[in-house]
């Protein structure tokens, strides 16, 4: 019975050992072949690229712009100054007011200068009078000296006389249209439409000529002074478009063009002013309003051009990698001009349709197998 007893025991934990040899070799995993095999495919998979990584190249138009910004001022502004000394009598306008051409601004009191035409007007009239009597003078001692019953001499002596009396005439004449322009300067009128920007006299003052009465701006005309640097203002020119956005209107655009550009930089910034007119009037533009622009440069169609990231550098030059047949190729290319302040690459060396890498991706190589996933 011991006997039986020791053999069924034996048999046990023969099975026992069996049973754990067969969990440790599971538990160890699979063999080193196996291993490789796997790893094998996984570097059989292609490398998935989103479409946001990758650009097609289409023939497209490309433009060249340069930003700006600055503040209206008007074109047409003026201090509307006295043309004659005297008294204000009135002013008729104040800060704001809208005027047009023509319109009487201020009146100056016209009693001296009434008085000073009236003088010249008398003076005139006399020197006509004594005019006709030498020249009368004249004809009659020329008649007589034909028939040799005055002298030469005395012939000679009044039709110099009446010469200088003629000449006479011509003074008082210029003398009263001074007068009467004088007068009709006491009347200060507007010398084109716009708004007062600042009444600067008022009644009762004494003026001397050329004294200050009003600034006259006329505000929906306006233009933009931009201060640029050199590099931007070498690309632009006088009558170049441009599209203005200004605060106040919202979205609205306006439409401008260069006018003039400085000739010479401002002291300390370096900077360059160019001036951009708001081609498009409006009554509500001021000045000192805060604008931006933008200025077309230049611009090309039907270009082919890639992202600027697209483009890297190797000891054989510039390339891409464009993908073929789900695999990268290297493509080498010329890059002709950089636009869209240096996003965009104007290449050569490349044709419609490729697909390439845009993205700036690291470690790409030649001859990886891609795939271009829609991206989730």
């Amino acid at each position: 019975m011991n006997t039986k007893r020791k053999i069924i025991l034996a048999a046990v934990g023969a099975a026992v050992l069996l049973g754990g040899g067969a969990f440790a070799w599971k538990a160890k995993g699979p063999s080193p072949a196996s291993n490789g095999a796997s790893t094998s495919k996984a570097e059989a998979r292609p490398l998935e690229l989103i479409a946001a990584e990758v650009h097609t190249i289409k023939p497209r138009g490309l433009v060249d712009v340069v930003r700006f910004t600055g503040t209206t001022q008007p074109i047409d502004q003026t201090i509307v100054k006295s043309r004659v000394a005297g008294r204000l009598a009135d002013v008729l306008v104040r800060e704001g007011d809208r005027v047009t051409e023509g319109q009487v601004l201020a009146r100056f009191e016209t009693t001296e200068l009434q008085a000073k035409a009236n003088e010249r007007q008398s003076a005139l009239d006399a020197a006509r009078a004594d005019a006709r009597w030498t020249a009368r003078d004249r004809n009659d001692k020329e008649t007589l000296a034909n028939r040799n019953i005055v002298s030469q001499s005395a012939a000679d002596q009044a039709r110099a006389t009446a010469e200088n009396r003629a000449s006479m005439v011509s003074v008082a004449e210029a003398q009263l249209e001074i007068a009467k322009k004088n007068l009709a300067d006491a009347e200060v009128k507007a010398p084109f439409d716009g708004v007062v920007g600042e009444r600067i006299a008022n009644q009762g003052e004494s003026l001397p000529i050329d004294g200050k009465i009003l600034a006259l701006l006329d505000t929906s005309h306006v233009e933009i002074t931009a201060q640029m640097p050199a590099a931007d203002v070498v690309r632009m020119k006088v009558g170049q478009p441009a599209t203005v956005t200004l605060e106040g209107f919202g979205d609205r655009t306006f439409n401008g063009k260069i006018t003039r550009i400085s000739p010479t930089t401002q002291a300390g910034s370096r900077s360059i002013p160019v001036y951009v007119e708001i081609v498009d009037r409006h009554e509500a533009l001021r000045g000192g309003l805060f604008g931006t622009g933008i200025v077309t440069v230049m611009e090309k169609a039907h270009a082919l051009a890639v992202p600027a990231a697209s483009v890297r550098k190797d000891d054989q030059g510039e390339y891409v990698l464009a993908i073929e047949n789900g695999v990268l190729v290297r493509k080498p290319i010329g890059i002709v001009r950089t636009w869209s302040r240096g996003e965009l690459a104007e290449v050569k060396g490349l044709e419609s349709g490729m697909t390439v890498v845009s993205a700036p991706l690291p470690g790409l190589q030649a001859g990886q197998a891609v795939k271009v996933i829609e991206s989730r």
